[in-house]
């Protein structure tokens, strides 16, 4: 479902671009679009080509940008800059600043975006960073080519600090507010490298590989360091914020305010079929709770599942004893999972299965009853073969891997196959169910809560698991 209508109020894009007068009114847009046989104008969406045009062609019609998209570089997504931008503004109206703005773009990239947003729009003063040399120098060329130098200033980072490099210089310069938005892939090849099994280090300071960003709880490690941070240089910047690209680190992220009572505020940035979300903090005697910018009456959304598992059968119900229960249920399964967070009474996995293997158990039960009285009338030395035969296979290089996680079940190896996406050629298999997994006790009983995300089987996939769990919590 498009979420055009959920933008921000003041977005521009909440109606669509006119194709057919930017067709005309730029030759090279007209020769990436299509007509279709009614006269319908449009383009191919999945062509980054297409996506380049249409975004300069857009920044030229709509702000009067000449911005220069280098082909090695990702395309910035036009209605979700801006959605940002306007949330920003919103922010600044609520603590009463509306003139003499400085703020700073955490990451500002080949394109410098941000920046040029809101010079445009707003004639606020911007500070851009950045840690790739060569990101730095198409940035400087866009800031320069559009004449907005005496507005734009940029620093290269080459700390692992986020902010030590903005006040390296000036020791008294306060900024309004910062801006943020991870993860922070240089360039195309950096993006197809990440998902490769050899990854570089990227060049932005953070420890793990841009896709980790994403899939292994980076994001979240990587906006918990601006947190960190942000108590460090309260007193220069009076609003932080930070877009979040999973509602599960967002949820995390607020947890970790709250429980040092920052104040703070949210928001979904909704575009095309993609939504983000906004988290701004302050230390400063602001109050956020009337900033919500009012919207349409919102989406359905799905809650997550939640369950209460019986007592741990042989063991004390403890946080620990339930993970491990936990982690050889899921071992069965060969559902590949993931610790991504870890607090007293409470640990957090990500779940990911390539597979269904939980349904049609009574069946797979009665076929492995029948196969062990096969085995079990089998001559003794028919069985002293088999044996070997097992660890044979181990140490051969062309078994699969259903094979190899059968043999191993059950121990350290098995794990750590089943939880690292390595084993699994992702490219040609679907994911079956996507979630989040959340163990955690209550009134001393544990209790699982599982949020859906993405996956082939829906969210009724994920009640098959937890239906699964409870049947084999014992």
């Amino acid at each position: 479902m498009a979420l055009n209508k959920f933008m921000h109020p003041r977005n521009i894009y909440k109606i669509p671009p006119d194709f057919s007068n930017l067709a005309k009114k730029y030759k090279e847009f007209s020769e990436v679009a299509k007509v279709d046989i009614t006269g319908k104008v449009s383009i191919d969406f999945k062509d980054p080509h297409a996506l380049r045009v249409l975004t300069k062609c857009l920044l030229k019609s709509d702000f009067n940008l000449d911005v220069n998209i280098p082909e090695d570089r990702l395309v910035p997504t036009l209605p979700l800059r801006l959605n940002y931008i306007l949330w920003i503004e919103d922010l600044l109206i609520a603590i009463n600043k509306n003139n003499s703005v400085s703020g700073i773009d955490i990451g500002t990239g080949a394109c410098a975006i941000y920046p040029l947003l809101a010079v445009v729009k707003n004639k606020w003063y911007m500070l851009g960073t950045e840690t790739d040399e060569a990101s730095l120098m198409k940035a400087k060329d866009n800031i320069e080519r559009n004449k907005l130098q005496h507005l734009i200033k940029l620093k290269k980072n080459m700390s692992t600090s986020i902010f030590e490099c903005v006040f390296m210089d000036d020791n008294d310069q306060v900024f309004d507010f910062c801006m943020c938005n991870p993860p922070f892939y240089t360039n195309i090849q950096e993006l197809l490298e990440s998902r490769s099994p050899a990854r570089p280090a990227p060049k932005n300071g953070f420890t793990g590989s841009p896709h980790e960003l994403i899939t292994e709880g980076g994001e979240l490690q990587f906006c918990r360091k601006i947190i960190a941070e942000s108590k460090i240089y309260k007193d220069r910047i009076l609003i932080f914020t930070t877009m979040v690209g999973h509602k599960y680190n967002l949820k995390e992220l607020i947890l970790d305010l709250k429980a040092e009572s920052i104040e703070h505020t949210t928001t979904e940035f909704c575009q095309g079929r993609v939504t983000r979300w906004g988290l701004a903090w302050t230390y400063k005697d602001y109050h956020f709770s009337n900033l919500v910018v009012p919207k349409p009456k919102s989406r359905k959304k799905n809650a997550p599942i939640v369950v209460t598992l019986p007592d741990l059968p042989g063991f004390e119900n403890d946080i620990n004893n339930c993970l491990e229960k936990i982690k050889g249920i899921l071992l069965d399964l060969k559902i590949m999972f993931k610790v991504i967070n870890k607090r007293r009474n409470e640990i957090t996995l990500s779940i990911i299965a390539y597979n269904n293997t939980w349904s049609n158990q009574r069946r797979k039960r009665r076929l492995s009853k029948q196969s062990s009285e096969i085995q079990s009338k089998q001559p003794k030395q028919d069985l002293e073969i088999q044996e070997p035969h097992v660890n044979e296979k181990l140490n051969h290089k062309d078994i699969s891997n259903e094979e190899q996680i059968s043999a191993l079940k059950h121990t350290e190896v098995a794990e750590e196959i089943i939880s690292k996406p390595s084993c699994i050629n992702k490219d040609k298999q679907e994911i079956i169910v996507h979630g989040i997994m959340k163990l955690f006790m209550k009134d001393n009983r544990p209790n699982v809560e599982l949020e859906y995300l993405n996956g082939k089987a829906g969210k009724e996939g994920l009640h098959q698991v937890i239906q699964y769990i409870k049947n084999n919590w014992k």
